[in-house]
Formats: C-alpha cells, structure tokens, sequence
C-alpha cells in the first residue's frame, strides 16, 4: 500500500485558466485540474519550466463582473513532467502559491 504524503488534500477540478510568466505579457492557456490549501496542478500543451514564476487566473475572469477581490494569483512552478495522452504532448504542472 502506498502512502500519501501530501499535507493538504486535493480536490479534483476541470477549470479553464490564463497564465502569463512574470515580467512578460503573453497569456498563456491550460486547464486547471485539481487545487489545495498548498497549491494547484495545470494541465498544458506545452513544458513550463520548474522554478518559473506565474500569474494565474481564471479564464473569462473580469473584475467588474466578479464579487471578489483576487483575479490574478502569484504562484510558482514546483514540477512539470509529460503525460501520455492520445499521442499529443500534454504537461501535468505542480504549482504552489506564493506571496
């Protein structure tokens, strides 16, 4: 038996999301696929390269249209690996917040 060691628990997720790396303006585009307490996993079509900081936020995010106070989240890139999947090359990222 396996065990789990992570501190927080997962919750599983299927979120369109926006990027950019810090200090540049190029969005880029993945999909949300579980989140923490802790930090977040993406799921992209292309490798972001560990130790690489971000700005997420929610696709279609706008802040006149939200209630809430936060639309753009400073993380930072703790893994990357590929993942087969129908032949194309897709990327699962580890995120953790940062502040």
């Amino acid at each position: 038996m396996s065990e789990n060691k992570r501190m927080h628990i997962r919750k599983d997720c299927l979120v369109p999301v926006r990027y950019v790396y810090e200090g540049q303006s190029k969005t880029q585009y993945a999909r949300l696929i579980n989140y923490s307490d802790g930090g977040l996993c993406l799921k992209t079509r292309t490798p972001i390269q560990k130790d690489a900081k971000l700005e997420l936020s929610l696709e279609g995010y706008s802040p006149e249209s939200s209630m809430g106070e936060f639309d753009r989240y400073p993380v930072a890139v703790c893994w990357s690996k590929e993942i087969p999947e129908r032949g194309l090359p897709v990327y699962e990222t580890g995120l953790k917040y940062r502040g």
